[in-house]
């Protein structure tokens, strides 16, 4: 079916936020969509709540995985879904009404591979804070990396046959930042066009991993899926980027990344472990990539402690 969206909601314990999911999916002004939710074991209420939800409207799917994580989930919606456009939401999230009908106007309109929009988060208790960053429109891989704009996973359409095109999946073990590595490696091939609205609501909640206590062994995955992300969009020459600048900018990008993990490790009495990652000839080689120049005075401080492995300044950082 021509522009059929397949909207891929992983739910995980989420049986308290999934009828507002649900609903907000029901309202959109967007009707020629699918819904395919993918119950990963939870041990709540998400499967009972999902089928009565959604009994008696053939929009939606329910398919259900022994608990292996949001990756997997999503991948599994990806390979049941027929749909030409995928659209990924969590469980929790939410989207205004027009969202689908907004950003595939813009895929249309530009004739573009994916369309992204901004993003709300909502707090316990209602609070709402948006975001704002400017909006990049067509080659947006620079823009991406950089951090000059944010591209949510929850806030974009994409052409499915792209995603199969490039094979496409989310690393299924990767704790943190799968997401990002995702949407790394689908802009550096994608034309893109922004939809400069806040359409998505990403819900803050007591352990989502947004708040979630800091622990370097979970969070080193975001360090590992920057790295995977540089290698994949290195393997081959892109259309649009001089590729001696693509490579120094993305070898930066992790390097800040490994930096402010390792400034973290040290901070939070993981001084040992800090030290044996900077032991690792690969990862101090990253780190060489880092212009300190283009840091901040405070980053560049830091930055000589991380670099000045244990001792008195390790001491210092803790008080920091």
């Amino acid at each position: 079916m021509k522009n059929f969206i397949s909207i891929i909601v992983p739910a995980y314990n989420v049986g308290q936020f999934l009828s507002q999911c649900i609903q907000s999916i029901k309202n959109q002004t967007y009707d020629n969509w699918e819904a395919i939710i993918v119950n990963d074991g939870s041990t709540d209420n998400t499967a009972q709540v999902a089928q009565e939800l959604i009994q008696n409207d053939e929009r939606f799917r329910l398919i259900y995985q022994d608990n292996g994580g949001v990756s997997k989930a999503r991948n599994a919606g990806i390979e049941a879904a027929s749909g030409t456009y995928l659209a990924f939401m969590d469980g929790d999230d939410l989207w205004q009404p027009t969202f689908l009908c907004e950003l595939m106007e813009a895929i249309q309109t530009k004739s573009v591979d994916m369309a992204y929009c901004g993003y709300t988060h909502l707090y316990t208790g209602g609070l709402r804070r948006g975001f704002s960053y400017p909006y990049a429109s067509g080659n947006i891989l620079f823009d991406v990396v950089n951090g000059k704009t944010q591209v949510h996973i929850g806030a974009i359409v994409v052409n499915k046959n792209l995603i199969d095109q490039l094979g496409l999946r989310f690393t299924e073990g990767c704790l943190v930042g799968q997401d990002q590595e995702f949407i790394w490696k689908l802009v550096s091939k994608a034309t893109v066009q922004a939809v400069p609205k806040e359409l998505m609501i990403y819900r803050i909640r007591s352990g989502s991993a947004i708040t979630a206590k800091w622990n370097w062994k979970k969070h080193i995955h975001g360090f590992y899926g920057f790295k995977r992300a540089t290698e994949y969009i290195l393997m081959e020459t892109h259309q649009g980027y001089n590729q001696q600048q693509l490579t120094q900018v993305l070898y930066k990008r992790v390097a800040y990344k490994l930096y402010k993990i390792i400034w973290r490790m040290i901070k939070n009495g993981y001084g040992d472990d800090a030290c044996q990652l900077l032991g690792n000839k690969e990862y101090k080689t990253y780190l060489s990539y880092l212009d300190t120049k283009q840091l901040k005075l405070v980053d560049r401080l830091k930055y000589k402690i991380v670099c000045s492995e244990k001792g008195f300044w390790w001491k210092i950082a803790k008080l920091m």
